[in-house]
């Protein structure tokens, strides 16, 4: 498996900082155009506007500036993905994998919360923001929830069902164990299955509900396959 050399770290990575900065930043422009359109209405506009109208709009203001929020962050996050090596990479602060893997999981995790997952968002847009956070989804392809989107591809018409988990990540004792995970056009993943890294799921696979596919299992296409860990059901293999 691929290591790569440790290097001095003069500094040590801001996670925390990062995220808290990216929130407000988000913030601070979500709220601007609320603000704008307020002293506008109250100075501007022909109409006099009762002050009990203006207050009773309020959820209207809560609406726009989170969505101007949401989808600020999501570019902020975007713009500030790290590139990452697959392989076993040692949990070390001074590995550079494992700190641009850090900052990628930190920053994504929240903007799929804020998108994709009531009360901030909505599971409607959860295509969008998995494609807008560099996954690889065909047309026609679902998921519930992938982890490291930059680091899965989905082909056409595929499925994640859900509370299914697509994760490309996963420690290995001291290492951090990153790979591909990449399902073909028309496969199906069962409800609440789990994809482990390095997975590769043929054109047409099925996975049963409730399974687990450990770490660099390739499907063949065509085939259903089930269970804890996931084994091959129909056809049933030749022996």
């Amino acid at each position: 498996m691929h290591r790569i050399k440790k290097e001095k770290l003069r500094k040590p990575p801001r996670l925390v900082e990062r995220l808290v900065a990216s929130i407000i930043i988000s913030g601070a422009i979500s709220l601007i155009p609320v603000i704008l359109a307020l002293y506008f209405i109250v100075n501007y506009l022909p109409i006099n506007i009762p002050t009990y109208i203006l207050i009773a709009l309020t959820p209207l203001y809560y609406i726009t500036a989170k969505w101007i929020f949401n989808l600020t962050f999501l570019v902020i996050t975007r713009a500030q993905l790290k590139p990452l090596e697959e392989g076993a990479h040692e949990i070390d602060m001074r590995n550079k994998n494992v700190r641009n893997w850090l900052i990628n999981e930190m920053l994504t995790s929240a903007a799929k919360s804020f998108m994709g997952k009531p009360p901030l968002g909505q599971p409607l847009f959860n295509g969008f923001v998995f494609k807008f956070l560099k996954c690889k989804m065909g047309p026609g392809a679902t998921a519930d929830r992938i982890s490291d989107t930059y680091l899965t591809e989905m082909g056409t018409n595929s499925v994640g069902g859900g509370d299914s988990l697509i994760v490309a990540h996963i420690t290995d004792g001291n290492n951090l164990y990153l790979k591909k995970i990449k399902i073909g056009d028309g496969a199906v993943i069962g409800v609440s299955s789990l994809l482990f890294p390095g997975v590769e799921v043929g054109e047409g696979a099925v996975i049963g509900a409730y399974s687990f596919v450990p770490r660099d299992t390739k499907i063949p296409p065509n085939t259903i396959w089930a269970g804890v860990p996931a084994k091959q059901i129909h056809p049933k293999p030749k022996k």
